[in-house]
């Protein structure tokens, strides 16, 4: 599997654990310079993860060069589910340490690292300014909706949006997949 094709899977819900309970993205921080690295040995160790990066010009000895980098110095997400083992990611090459409380990983919000990853192209480059967010105009591309123009009213987690179109001068709240929507500028 080529790392790129990671990034065609991840935008998919989290899967669940046999008992029901749903894989929670957690925070990860590495080494300086170190985020690709950690992402390397955590994927080998087959933990899911998501390395949001960023493109940089960078110029040395007269050479300029585009490079991507982590768009959060020092920080990784991993996908854990409540009883996996998360011990081995503290002796992971390139990390620092998980993010804890009270002994246990912390899980980040429902929606954050989902948001975060919808706004990210194949390649894995984050673009935030296609993030999503309540209250924004919004057009429907495709379905029965095609071409309404609403105002978004909640990004669920599983890759659902819940949008208020204007009809017969009343807001009726419809939900879609948010593949199937568009900003409007």
């Amino acid at each position: 599997m080529q790392h790129a094709d990671l990034y065609h899977r991840l935008p998919e819900p989290l899967e669940e654990a046999h008992d029901g309970e749903p894989a929670r993205w957690c925070v990860v921080q590495t080494h300086l310079h170190s985020e690709s690295l950690a992402e390397r040995h955590l994927l080998a160790q087959n933990f899911r993860t998501y390395l949001p990066k960023r493109r940089r010009t960078v110029r040395h000895a007269r050479i300029v060069r585009t490079v991507s980098s982590a768009y959060f110095d020092c920080y990784l997400f991993v996908s854990l589910v409540q009883q996996q083992s998360w011990y081995p990611i503290n002796s992971t090459v390139g990390v620092r340490k998980i993010v804890m409380s009270k002994g246990m990983p912390i899980p980040a919000p429902y929606g954050v690292v989902e948001s975060l990853i919808s706004a990210t192209d194949d390649d894995g480059i984050f673009h935030p300014d296609i993030l999503l967010r309540p209250g924004q105009r919004i057009r429907i591309l495709d379905g029965p909706f095609s071409d309404q123009l609403g105002i978004l009213d909640h990004v669920g987690s599983a890759g659902a949006v819940r949008i208020l179109l204007d009809i017969m001068n009343r807001s009726i709240p419809i939900t879609i997949d948010r593949d199937r929507i568009s900003i409007v500028s």
